[in-house]
């Protein structure tokens, strides 16, 4: 048996008090900090309804909100071509629970265009996964003459100037991934941008304008509806919405590669462990074969991996776009 002195012994039932007061205070040693999530997640959306970004966040909403339970907000926050809703995610609370479902515009063309651009993507946001991949197509009308791309660009050094292309508007992927071409081949033709897919499609089946590159949902409708012709695909590989279409490397620009490509990102000061449980949630919803399918058909594999891979690709198309920009001169003017 110890024995404890006296003056220790009148001390500790003082000592004892103090102790289990702090502790009370304090509350339980072990008790557990909350779990993400702890409210309803909102994943805010740069573009109206009915587009690929949309879709997406669609088919990933109802399966996520599965996963975490919590219930998952589609938030649309249109304007500026996409800038404002990235702007409005980079500046909101770094917990989790606000999302951005993003494409190549905002985080990879928009720095190298804005020069006053009020979030910079490779700073004030993190990478969660990549969703999707979708391919554009390089567009002529019924009339046109040139049945594959490979005549077409024949034609377009034959008579560098005369030709136009059209586009969804001065910066966007259409417009560059035109430039893009521009620039791998030589050839020379005259941008013509439109406020918005719509009107830019229009005047390619009326033939005010001799050619585009489109995205691939935008402009399946009238693909399907034999209004417009395909020559090529932007991809590395062909797509299975348009299999006999070849890719523009096989029309022989080597190395052509332009996607609309789309994923999740957060605020930057987002935690670490709450990054990793989105991204294998989400990994789980890309593996299921009905999402795969779904996803299919705009067009795109189901591209997903780890938040470091995303944020290395994201890097690349960052590099791959302003070198694009500077080389062409291309605007917002």
């Amino acid at each position: 048996m110890t024995l404890i002195p006296p003056r220790l012994r009148r001390a500790l039932p003082r000592w004892l008090g103090s102790t289990l007061l702090g502790a009370a205070l304090a509350g339980p040693v072990h008790a557990d900090a909350p779990v993400f999530p702890t409210r309803p997640v909102t994943i805010v959306i740069q573009y109206p309804a009915g587009g690929p970004s949309d879709i997406l966040a669609r088919i990933l909403a109802p399966r996520l909100q599965t996963r975490l339970g919590q219930p998952i907000i589609i938030e649309p926050r249109v304007g500026a071509g996409g800038n404002l809703g990235t702007d409005a995610v980079a500046k909101a609370q770094p917990d989790g629970h606000t999302l951005l479902l993003s494409s190549s515009g905002p985080l990879a063309i928009s720095p190298w265009l804005y020069p006053k651009l009020p979030y910079d993507p490779l700073r004030d946001l993190a990478p969660v996964i990549e969703v999707a991949a979708v391919p554009l197509v390089l567009l002529v009308n019924r009339s046109n003459p040139a049945r594959d791309a490979t005549a077409l660009l024949a034609e377009l050094k034959a008579r560098p100037g005369h030709y136009t292309y059209g586009s969804s508007g001065n910066g966007t992927p259409q417009h560059l991934s035109s430039a893009l071409l521009e620039s791998m081949t030589g050839v020379r033709a005259v941008h013509v941008p439109y406020k918005g897919q719509a009107p830019m499609a229009i005047d390619l089946m009326g033939g005010q304008i001799d050619f585009a590159i489109d995205s691939m949902v935008s402009a399946m409708p009238n693909l399907t509806g034999a209004r417009l012709r395909p020559l090529a695909v932007t991809s590395r590989q062909r797509t299975t919405l348009l299999p006999d279409v070849p890719t523009m490397e096989e029309a022989g620009v080597a190395g052509y590669e332009s996607l609309a490509w789309y994923g999740l990102m957060a605020p930057a000061a987002t935690p670490a462990p709450v990054i990793a449980r989105l991204n294998q949630a989400l990994r789980e919803i890309l593996d299921l074969p009905e999402v795969r399918e779904q996803i299919a058909h705009l067009g795109s594999p189901v591209v997903h991996g780890t938040p470091e891979q995303f944020g290395a690709f994201i890097r690349d198309e960052h590099r791959k776009w302003g070198d694009i920009v500077r080389r062409t001169g291309a605007s917002l003017d």
